[in-house]
C-alpha cells in the first residue's frame, strides 16, 4: 500500500494530480479540530491541492476520498506541534483523512485531531 502517516494525516503516493484539483497557497495539509495544531510545510517546493468532493482512491479494497494533493517538488519537512518531523521524497501524494473502525457501533469514522 506505501502509504505514509503523519499523526492523523495519510500520505499515499500518486502517478498524477487530476486536473480537477484546485491549488492553493497554504501549505498545510490538516489542521487539529480540537487542539488547533497543523501539519504543515515551509518552504517554496510544496504546492497543496484542494481536492474534488468526487476525488477518490482505492486503499487495500476501500474506496476512501482524497481530501487534497500535493506535489512535493524536492524532499521538504512535515511539521506537527504533537509529532517528530517527517521527510517526505519529491513525488505527488493525495492525502487522506485517516480513519477508525469503531466495532462497538460497527462503523468506520474520521480520526479527529
Amino acid at each position: 500500500m506505501n502509504i505514509i502517516r503523519h499523526g492523523d494525516v495519510d500520505i499515499k503516493p500518486v502517478k498524477r494530480i487530476p486536473k480537477s484539483a484546485c491549488i492553493t497557497k497554504s501549505r498545510t495539509l490538516a489542521y487539529g479540530e480540537k487542539t488547533g495544531h497543523h501539519h504543515s510545510f515551509e518552504g517554496s517546493q510544496i504546492l497543496v491541492y484542494e481536492a474534488d468532493e468526487q476525488d477518490t482512491i482505492k486503499v487495500g479494497s476501500e474506496q476512501v476520498q482524497v481530501v487534497k494533493y500535493l506535489d512535493v517538488k524536492q524532499d521538504s519537512v512535515l511539521s506537527h506541534q504533537e509529532h517528530d518531523p517527517l521527510t517526505i521524497p519529491k513525488g505527488k501524494y493525495a492525502i487522506l483523512q485517516e480513519r477508525e473502525y469503531n466495532p462497538f457501533e460497527q462503523e468506520i469514522r474520521r480520526v479527529l485531531d
